[in-house]
């Protein structure tokens, strides 16, 4: 299995007081690029890992699991968005689902 799709796990950070500038500044966005192994399922092989499958869902396989929270994944500038996961020995497998609306991020 080859970890060679870069994978990055995007979570906007909150806004706060800046106390120089006596106003609200905005925390803008953390970015975690991780590599990983990037698959898209066969239907059956998906309903017996997870249940069931959408056709815009894809499983990400990493090395070392990633442990902080994210809101949304960037795949070849694709947002995706958790469902599921499951570890298997010291791998993270994660079920993504695809923007509902197609667009990208």
């Amino acid at each position: 299995m080859r970890y060679d799709k870069q994978v990055t796990f995007v979570k906007a950070l909150g806004s706060n007081y800046d106390p120089d500038l006596g106003e609200e500044v905005d925390g803008g966005t953390r970015l975690d690029k991780r590599l990983a192994h990037v698959v898209t399922p066969t239907m059956s092989k998906s309903k017996l890992v997870f249940g069931d499958l959408r056709s815009n869902q894809v499983v990400l396989h990493l090395k070392q699991p990633y442990k902080n929270t994210y809101d949304h994944c960037l795949i070849d500038g694709v947002r995706y968005f958790f469902v599921t996961q499951k570890q298997v020995g010291r791998r993270q497998i994660i079920l993504l689902e695809g923007d509902s609306d197609g667009s990208n991020a």
